[in-house]
């Protein structure tokens, strides 16, 4: 397990260290450095470094171990598995704690209210739509985290205001002084294991979410039985249990919360918000509004062939069966696209969901044990990537829709990490936004003859 010294509840930093400098690295940088910190910075390429800090790089080798108060570590860098960093062993010897950019914030920025929401899967739409409505009813916010934008970066919202932020299960187990006024677990599936070896340690890591919330706060929980045993043992605040009475209206209405598990994650935002003291009638109009993530369910291109839709949605970010498995339950007539690194052995979830999947095109690492799993389901064709699987699924959803007089969609769902052939999901759902578009802008408009 992650070592955790005896003065992880820091009340004082004067000098610290930053390994890794992505973006979560670098906005921790920026603080401690504006906040008059001694610090060292090391990541392994050198040129991440700007100009203006390049005098505090040295390799954590080198670093004042004796007299370093805490070591910042970015979200990808391993503390203790697969194999540990060796700063990590460095910092459990000289019994240095490891935080992240979020603990720097709490310690550094003034106060205002946190609004922290995890689970497997979910987060990033639950943490946005919550940011979203708390803006539209006029409050001041601060949203970001795993979302994609460092807190660190972020000018405080004020003590009346609220930081909206999604954690991982990594930036969790990092963050020893978080004690939000409501905290959310959405879900709990098997996820990033090779990072915490057993259900159990990655368990405990999003249980951190709920460990100390404060008396007069929240806990949100979930629709799923396993999340009950991660309350804490004693806890002051109240506790809601989702349900389906919580989706707020409106939800039926937005394209871009489309499935049973969005209605869970407007749920969750709802009863965030109302806990807040936003009206329903608030919530209700800010549902209209949201315009949904990048890459997640987003309806990227859309044609009409012979006077029904061919509508193309990109769903990158599902990067495991799980989340894979939500959005093929959210669509009808699908032609799906999925391959990539599989982080797990098989596609149980998917499996469950294969109702409305007419053919699978799998390509990268995983297609061969995607087809294997698949295999008797449901049609298959293996191809030689991205762009020819996203081809191939196009002409035959295009095919259904002239013949059978059908709506129908082309639906990325990778249920894999992208870095086979990708630098991270982003950039493949960029690519398949691009070909989407085009395939989409060479079909010719359709005019009805007598």
């Amino acid at each position: 397990m992650l070592h955790k010294s005896k003065s992880t509840n820091i009340q004082h930093l004067q000098k610290i260290a930053v390994l890794g400098l992505g973006r979560s690295g670098l906005a921790a940088l920026r603080l401690a450095v504006s906040n008059h910190i001694t610090t060292y910075v090391f990541d392994d390429n050198k040129e991440k470094v700007p100009e203006e800090f390049r005098k505090l790089y040295a390799h954590y080798s080198d670093w004042p171990w004796d007299g370093l108060d805490a070591v910042v570590f970015s979200p990808g860098i391993p503390t203790y598995l697969p194999e540990p960093h060796p700063a990590s062993l460095l910092s459990a010897k000289f019994k240095v704690p490891i935080i992240s950019d979020i603990e720097l914030v709490i310690r550094l920025q003034p106060a205002s209210k946190w609004i922290v929401i995890t689970g497997t899967n979910g987060k990033s739409t639950t943490t946005a739509l919550t940011a979203h409505i708390l803006r539209s009813s006029g409050k001041a916010v601060a949203v970001g985290g795993n979302l994609g934008t460092s807190m660190a970066v972020l000018n405080s919202p004020g003590v009346d205001g609220y930081r909206v932020v999604e954690l991982s299960s990594y930036q969790l187990e990092i963050t020893p002084s978080l004690n939000p006024d409501i905290s959310a677990i959405l879900n709990l599936s098997p996820d990033h294991l090779d990072r915490h070896g057993s259900m159990a340690n990655y368990a405990a890591a999003k249980a951190e979410a709920v460990r100390n919330v404060k008396p007069n706060g929240l806990i949100i929980l979930g629709n799923g039985a396993n999340l009950l045993p991660l309350l804490p043992a004693r806890y002051k605040c109240q506790l809601h249990l989702i349900s389906k009475d919580d989706a707020p209206d409106g939800i039926h209405q937005n394209f871009a919360l489309s499935g049973s598990h969005n209605a869970e994650n407007a749920a969750v935002a709802a009863t965030i918000c109302r806990y807040v003291g936003i009206k329903e009638e608030q919530i209700k109009t800010a549902i209209l509004s949201f315009k949904g993530l990048p890459h997640r369910l987003e309806l990227v291109a859309s044609c009409d062939i012979a006077g029904n839709q061919l509508r193309i949605i990109n769903d990158s970010k599902a990067t495991n069966d799980a989340a894979a498995a939500r959005a093929l339950s959210s669509f009808q007539q699908i032609f799906w696209c999925a391959g990539g690194l599989a982080k797990e052995p098989s596609l149980p979830n998917c499996i469950k969901e294969l109702r409305q999947v007419k053919h699978a095109y799998l390509y990268g690492n995983s297609k061969k044990q995607f087809q294997s799993e698949l295999s008797g389901l449901i049609p298959t064709t293996l191809a030689e990537n991205l762009e020819d699987a996203t081809s191939k699924a196009f002409a035959a959803a295009k095919k259904l829709t002239l013949q059978d007089g059908v709506d129908s969609f082309v639906l990325l769902s990778p249920a894999a990490a992208s870095f086979d052939t990708f630098a991270n999901f982003e950039e493949r759902g960029r690519q398949f936004t691009d070909l989407a578009k085009k395939l989409c802008q060479q079909q010719p408009p359709y005019v009805e003859t007598l």
